[in-house]
């Protein structure tokens, strides 16, 4: 785990540890499953990541695949210049060319997919660096705690 990481973890639990104290209806059972739900969210980076990884990686094969059907088809161009009247050669630039146009199309989408997974990472990561929540997700109500305001009223009542 990452210190930035590992920081943010210590800070929720101390701030569940802290309700667990003030609140007798938080049970170890929902200490648990809120550290499972930390730990949990200090993976998100990398998944971002590695889902920018693949995107890129299905990126290069599919720019690899052009390129080879691209260099074939300079081949073929140079054995149509000697022997321009072949006509299997004349019908395999015709199975080239689209061949060429589909791998084109395939590379412009991974390209396209992998700048989106890149803006995604991008976002959270400035996320983490404007110190936002990743999820703005509330222990409070999933574990069925009183908002702050409610145990406030409370106590002046």
């Amino acid at each position: 785990m990452r210190i930035e990481n590992i920081s943010k973890l210590g800070l929720l639990i101390k701030k569940l540890c802290f309700l667990r104290i003030n609140n007798s209806q938080f049970s170890i059972l929902n200490f648990q499953l809120a550290l499972i739900l930390a730990l949990t969210s200090c993976t998100t980076t990398s998944m971002v990541r590695e889902n920018a990884n693949a995107r890129y990686e299905e990126y290069k094969s599919a720019a690899k695949y052009h390129d080879e059907a691209e260099k074939n088809y300079l081949i073929l161009l140079e054995n149509l210049e000697r022997f321009p009247k072949d006509q299997h050669l004349l019908t395999r630039k015709q199975i080239l060319r689209k061949e060429i146009e589909q791998n084109r199309l395939l590379m412009l989408q991974a390209r396209s997919e992998f700048e989106k997974a890149l803006q995604e990472w991008d976002l959270t990561v400035q996320k983490m660096e404007t110190g936002l929540p990743r999820d703005s997700i509330d222990l409070r109500q999933i574990f069925g705690l009183p908002s702050p305001k409610d145990t406030m009223l409370r106590h002046y009542e």
